[in-house]
């Protein structure tokens, strides 16, 4: 380790050269902190490997040489030292080829890169450390199993067992659960062969420590016997975590989850500021404030989101009061303004302008899990959740069926409960089949699936009473990835069948929109492409503006 003293004393000069040369607009402080402890860091770690080393050296002595020089050739316990000097003498290479220029040129630009490189520093530091702990941990590791060998094959015989009784319970279940879910029987199988094989390693493990321990105690490999037990120990812990999560992996099998969009409502807001000031000599800078936001109607929201009229009205207080509008006055009329709200006494001018312009928007949905059903209040989402799903009143935008896991979950928006249907089994050109939602049926040589009572919610939210077998074969035949709204377009905001089932017939979006349900009840009305580019942001260079000249 001399030629670590020999290099650290030949950079010190370069390391308090750069301190010197620091600027408080340079590196952040606690990088800064880091870089000045390193050589202190390497200096300890220098003194602690000598220290080691030196103790090492000296292990004829240790009153346990007997016992554990065995292991010490066998395992090469010295070369750990030849490893702890190498990871030093990277850090330290590291800390005067990178960290230190880095540190003289105090650049903000490289705080990100100084980061980093003091995690590597740390890297090989934490390597050197680990290195030249190791004979004296793994000498304290083989006397304690020594000491308490009986002690650790009583828990290892312990772990083994429950180790067995994990796979054993894990086992039971999925037999039953690739009864319930014959579509998953083969993933079943997969996840129990995992643990199956963690269980093999665990019976490996335990073998190894009771042959070690059956020998005489001059015979025993307390390595073999120590090892194995920790790594039965591991196995336990991975053991019982996956069985943990496979369990909760099996309970999404049982659970049926649908949330369906009842409702939607986007609320629009412009912010309109306003700038006073007096005509006299001593008069200041005068004033600008700005209005509460104002709701009006999307027409008026797409107006003012895009307008380049600056500013929208003037006022004056001098003589008669004058007010010229330079918009159009529906517009004007549509913000409900009071001019002289919070007006500023002296103040004689004013000019008014659009601050900012948003809007808010909100769902309600209707969510099923297994055979409950509840109706949530307003949310507020994000404007362009809103417009993803504008389209799919009435329509169920999240689906998983029970036999599918929460990463199987169906996305894209379809009718409510078609994902839920049994796969046909087709008996001379007839439907037949059933899961735990239902049943096909026949009536009037049509097939038509059931619900069962329990899930009867599912035909009572799709606006029709029933699916036929032809509704099916068209879901199933779509283009999956994309939202499918029945064979005639019959579903969704657009739907001819959607308003009539009570839900959305008398739902927030229908009430305040009666043109277009009279359009989609009628067949008339086409899919909606008809947001406009501003409501979608288009309009932001018009957003934030700020008051004019105010006509001085």
């Amino acid at each position: 380790m001399k030629v670590i003293y020999t290099k650290f004393s030949g950079f010190v000069f370069l390391f308090l050269s750069a301190l010197l040369l620091s600027s408080c607009s340079g590196l952040s402080d606690g990088v800064v902190q880091q870089i000045e402890k390193i050589p202190e860091l390497i200096e300890k770690q220098s003194a602690l490997i000598t220290s080691k080393r030196k103790a090492f050296d000296n292990f004829k002595s240790h009153k346990e040489w007997s016992f554990f020089s065995p292991y010490l050739t066998k395992e090469k316990w010295s070369q750990n030292f030849i490893k702890a000097t190498k990871a030093l003498n990277d850090a330290e290479k590291l800390y005067i080829d990178e960290i230190v220029p880095v540190y003289d040129r105090n650049e903000p630009d490289e705080d990100t890169k100084a980061r980093i490189l003091i995690k590597k520093f740390e890297y090989h530091m934490k390597l050197s450390l680990q290195a030249a702990l190791y004979p004296e941990q793994r000498l304290s590791f083989l006397v304690n199993a020594r000491d308490a060998a009986a002690e650790i094959h009583t828990k290892a015989s312990r772990e083994v067992k429950e180790v067995l009784r994990l796979q054993k319970s894990l086992t039971k279940r999925a037999v039953q659960t690739a009864k319930n879910y014959a579509n998953k029987k083969q993933d079943i199988a997969s996840k129990v062969l995992k643990l199956d094989q963690m269980t093999e390693k665990a019976i490996a493990s335990v073998k190894n420590v009771n042959r070690q321990y059956d020998k005489s105690k001059t015979d025993i490999d307390y390595a073999v016997f120590a090892d194995e037990a920790v790594s039965l120990s591991e196995t336990l812990t991975e053991a019982s975590d996956y069985h943990k999560t496979i369990n909760g992996k099996f309970d999404e099998l049982y659970r049926s989850y649908t949330k369906i969009l009842a409702d939607q409502r986007i609320e629009y807001f412009v912010v309109i500021g306003r700038s006073t000031w007096c005509s006299g000599e001593y008069c200041g800078n005068g004033t600008s404030q700005l209005y509460p936001a104002i709701l009006v109607d999307e027409k008026t929201f797409n107006y003012f989101d895009t307008t380049t009229v600056e500013p929208l009205a003037t006022m004056s207080l001098v003589g008669w009061e004058k007010h010229r509008v330079r918009i159009p006055k529906p517009y004007w009329n549509a913000l409900r303004l009071d001019k002289k709200w919070n007006w500023p006494r002296r103040d004689d001018h004013a000019e008014f302008w659009v601050n900012n312009t948003f809007t808010r928007s909100y769902h309600r949905y209707i969510e099923i899990e297994n055979d409950k059903q509840k109706k949530t209040d307003w949310i507020e989402v994000k404007e362009d959740n809103f417009w993803q799903q504008y389209n799919n009143l009435g329509m169920a935008i999240l689906t998983k069926p029970y036999g599918y896991y929460e990463e199987d979950s169906l996305k894209d928006a379809q009718p409510v409960g078609m994902a839920t249907i049994a796969k046909p089994v087709m008996q001379n050109n007839v439907a037949t089949g059933s899961n735990q939602y239902g049943e096909w049926r026949q009536e009037n040589g049509l097939s038509f699936w059931h619900y069962y009572g329990m899930y009867r919610m599912f035909g009572d939210l799709t606006g029709r009473n029933r699916y036929y077998y032809d509704d099916y074969y068209g879901y199933r035949s779509h283009s999956w990835g994309s939202p499918y709204y029945g064979r005639r377009n019959e579903y969704g905001t657009w739907g001819s069948s959607t308003y009539n089932n009570r839900h959305y017939r008398n739902s927030d979006y229908a009430i305040r929109n009666p043109s277009d349900v009279k359009a989609a009840r009628s067949g008339r009305s086409q899919r909606s492409s008809r947001v406009s580019s501003s409501v979608r942001g288009a309009g932001a260079g018009s957003r934030g503006r700020g008051p004019g000249n105010r006509g001085k």
